[in-house]
Parts: structure tokens; C-alpha cells; sequence
């Protein structure tokens, strides 16, 4: 992971196909960041936790699948906002459940954008520009037109 490139943005997606996806969608929207997918939840815990202590890990974004099959989004959301050097870090979580419950519980914990898939997913790149975070990532250029 090169520094010139930014903070990464973690994706915590067990679904390859999804994952490939969002990590397509982020870089067509000019967003040169590179993206750390894991496939766990508690693959996710572990990096999170490495990267308090590293600061080069520490990710720009996190995008949170909510069903994973060892630990949920949601355990990992409450890991993220217990832990102070990550608190302020910003969560869209993207989910096939439109449930309220999941809804009400996320944001409860602290998610900052809840989009439901598979439609939602397309709208990641405007739920990304809307938290602001141009500061922190990196550009990608357009591809110039001949």
C-alpha cells in the first residue's frame, strides 16, 4: 500500500462479486484511495486494532457489509466507536436487509449512511461525497477524451 496513494478505505464485504463491485465503483468515481477488502468481521477487528498502533493502516473510510459470517457489522461498528483513535472514523454500512430493527440499530451505534443492496450500492459514491471527506482522499484522474 503506497503512501502517495492516501489512507485506504476498508471494505469489509464477504460476497467477492459485491466486493469487486463497490471497489469498481469507488474508482469510477475518481477516487484513487486504495481499498483493504476483507471477507470477516473479525479479520476487520484485527486490522483495525493494527492500525491504531500504525497509523500508516488506518483507513480514510470504512464501507460495512452488515451480515458476515463470524462477526456482524454491527459488532464491528460498536468495536469501531468504543475505540477512541477510531471513533470519528466514518461507517457507511451497506446491507440486503431494509429492516428498521437493522436500520434503528446501526444508526443507534453510530453509522454515518445505511444503503440497502443491491440498488443502493450504486448510490455509494454520492453517500461518499456527501460525508466530506475530500481532505483525506486522494484523486484519481479523470481518463482524458480523445
Amino acid at each position: 500500500m503506497s503512501q502517495a496513494m492516501g489512507a485506504p478505505i476498508l471494505l469489509l464485504e464477504d460476497e467477492r462479486s459485491t466486493a469487486s463491485m463497490i471497489i469498481q465503483l469507488i474508482a469510477g468515481a475518481c477516487i484513487a484511495n486504495p481499498v483493504q477488502w476483507l471477507d470477516g468481521g473479525g479479520n476487520a477487528i484485527a486490522y483495525l486494532d493494527r492500525s491504531v498502533a500504525e497509523p500508516a493502516l488506518r483507513p480514510v473510510l470504512c464501507v460495512l457489509d452488515l451480515s458476515l459470517p463470524d462477526v456482524s457489522g454491527l459488532e464491528v461498528l460498536t468495536h469501531i466507536r468504543s475505540e477512541p483513535a477510531l471513533a470519528d472514523l466514518p461507517v457507511i454500512m451497506l446491507s440486503g436487509s431494509g429492516e428498521d430493527a437493522d436500520i434503528e440499530a446501526a444508526y443507534t451505534i453510530g453509522i454515518d449512511a445505511y444503503l440497502v443492496k443491491p440498488a443502493g450500492v450504486h448510490g455509494l459514491p454520492d453517500v461518499i461525497r456527501e460525508l466530506n471527506l475530500s481532505y483525506q482522499l486522494q484523486p484519481r484522474s479523470k481518463p482524458s477524451s480523445a
